[in-house]
């Protein structure tokens, strides 16, 4: 919940919606979404600079489980079988849904998202394993 006036993190969720349905990650430790953009400096030889600003397109994030069980490297595995077997695979979304300080919840859903096994982790004795996944979305629109 949010925490003296501020967002802190915990009063996010977010729900993964792949063309299987719904990945449910049993310990989502952090999660980061950003905007792709371009820009271009114009340096006119009589003015000051001018920043040019263009939508490139799409979003692209991360996000790292403490693996709990076989939740992504059974997605990934299924998704990579039918890969080579020339199943085509639409891609899924990504809602989140936030506790807002002073209102009521906002949902966000990224859409077009496709997702990519970076790590499938580490395995060290008395450490848990991190495995960490990015992705790439079309666009973000608000729900409410």
């Amino acid at each position: 919940m949010p925490q003296n006036g501020l967002n802190i993190g915990n009063d996010c969720r977010f729900d993964i919606y792949t063309s299987n349905g719904l990945l449910t990650l049993p310990t989502l430790l952090k999660f980061t979404k950003k905007k792709i953009k371009s820009t271009l400096t114009v340096k006119p030889l009589n003015s000051v600079p001018i920043i040019l600003t263009f939508q490139e397109g799409g979003w692209e994030g991360s996000f790292e489980i403490s693996r709990a069980d076989s939740t992504l490297d059974s997605y990934f595995a299924q998704f990579e079988a039918a890969y080579y077997a020339g199943v085509n695979q639409p891609p899924g979304f990504i809602q989140e849904t936030i506790n807002e300080v002073s209102g009521p919840p906002t949902t966000w859903q990224l859409q077009g998202v496709v997702l990519f096994f970076e790590d499938a982790g580490d395995a060290e004795a008395e450490k848990n394993v991190i495995q960490r996944c990015s992705f790439a979305a079309s666009t973000r629109i608000q729900l409410n």
